[in-house]
């Protein structure tokens, strides 16, 4: 199902892999024309410099995102190798201490909304 992408904003969604990958075909030609071997070392070693950094930063995000989302699953950990499978639950947290958890956020939730009220009333004269 094709959607309708707004070209500014997701520019490189709209660019199929084929085409992606011959562009910088293109480039890396034209880039070599008139430079000789140093430059062209030189060139080329930013530029993967370059993507080196874009790597590491998206690798890094996908980290975070993965810890967030609670899907960071390694199968070669201790807990997976005796036993334990990624989706089981933690043994070592009872109900009641999960319920306290969330009786405290609930708790806490409320003092935000009643803090809110204060200032509701008070910027209004």
């Amino acid at each position: 199902m094709q959607q309708n992408i707004p070209p500014l904003n997701h520019f490189l969604a709209s660019i199929d892999p084929p085409t992606f990958s011959f562009t910088a075909v293109l480039i890396g030609a034209i880039i070599v024309g008139d430079l000789n071997v140093n430059e062209q070392n030189a060139i080329g070693n930013w530029l993967e410099l370059v993507g080196q950094y874009v790597l590491t930063n998206a690798a890094q995000q996908q980290v975070l995102e993965s810890q967030i989302e609670n899907n960071n699953i390694n199968i070669n950990s201790k807990k997976s190798k005796n036993g334990g499978g990624p989706f089981t639950t933690d043994s070592n947290k009872s109900n009641q201490t999960q319920r306290d958890e969330v009786d405290f956020l609930l708790q806490e939730i409320q003092k935000i909304e009643r803090e809110l009220q204060n200032l509701k009333k008070n910027s209004n004269p």
